[in-house]
C-alpha cells in the first residue's frame, strides 16, 4: 500500500519539475539579419566620371554597379577633368539598390578678353611710365639727393628717370645751407628747375666801385 502511494506521488512530482524547468529556460535573442543592414548603389555618369567618392572615399570611376554601402544617407562626389564637380546625397535602404544617372556639365571657358575695367587696372600696374628731372645749380652743387636716399652726385643733372609723383630733392653745397625742393613728376614729362647756392662769403662780397674819371676843365 505504501509503495503504491509513493509511486503515485513521484509520478505527479517529476512531470511538474520537468515543466518548471522548461518554463524557466531562457529564449535565444534573434540574430540580426546582416543583409538587411546594408544596401547598394549604382552610379552612371554622362560622360563617364573619372572619380566617384562616397563620404570622401574613392570607389573608382563610373559606372559603379551595386556598390554595397551601409544603410542611411551618404554624400557622393562625382569628378571629371574639364567638367564641373557634382555633389549630391543618396539614401541607401536596407536590401535595396539606389540608381543614379547623372549628367555632368562642362566648365565655362574663361573670357577671351578681360572686362575693360579690369584690363585698365592691369595695364596701369604693368605700364607705369617714369617722369624726368633736370637740376641746374648756380654755382654748381656738390650733391643732389632724391627722397633722402638716392644720391645723384654734383649738378647739373639732365632727364633723370624717376617714378611719377612727388619727390623731395635735397641740394647741398659746402659752405651753403641745404635746400629742399618738392617736385611733382608727371609720367613722360620733364620737370626742370634752377637753384642758387651761394655761400655766405659769396653773398657778402661788395663789388669794387669803378674809378671816377676826372671831368675835363673848361
Amino acid at each position: 500500500m505504501m509503495k503504491h502511494a509513493f509511486a503515485l506521488v513521484l509520478a505527479l512530482v517529476v512531470p511538474g519539475v520537468a515543466l518548471a524547468a522548461e518554463a524557466t529556460r531562457p529564449e535565444k535573442a534573434p540574430q540580426p539579419d546582416a543583409a538587411r543592414s546594408s544596401g547598394f548603389v549604382t552610379v552612371a555618369c554622362n560622360p563617364g566620371c573619372e572619380g566617384v567618392l562616397v563620404d570622401g572615399k574613392s570607389i573608382g570611376p563610373s559606372p559603379i554597379v551595386r556598390a554595397e554601402l551601409p544603410a542611411g544617407t551618404h554624400k557622393l562626389t562625382l569628378r571629371r577633368k574639364g567638367y564641373e564637380e557634382k555633389k549630391l546625397e543618396v539614401v541607401v535602404k536596407p536590401g535595396e539598390t539606389a540608381l543614379l544617372n547623372v549628367q555632368l556639365s562642362q566648365q565655362a571657358a574663361p573670357p577671351a578678353e578681360p572686362p575693360p575695367d579690369i584690363a585698365a587696372r592691369v595695364a596701369a600696374k604693368m605700364i607705369k611710365a617714369d617722369g624726368f628731372l633736370s637740376v641746374v645749380c648756380d654755382p654748381a652743387c656738390d650733391q643732389v639727393i632724391v627722397d633722402g636716399k638716392r644720391k645723384l652726385g654734383p649738378a647739373p643733372h639732365t632727364n633723370v628717370s624717376l617714378p611719377p609723383g612727388k619727390h623731395d630733392i635735397t641740394i647741398q653745397r659746402k659752405g651753403a645751407p641745404d635746400k629742399v625742393i618738392t617736385v611733382n613728376l608727371i609720367p613722360g614729362q620733364t620737370t626742370a628747375f634752377k637753384v642758387a647756392m651761394q655761400t655766405e662769403a659769396e653773398r657778402t662780397v661788395i663789388p669794387a666801385k669803378a674809378p671816377v674819371e676826372p671831368r675835363p676843365k673848361r
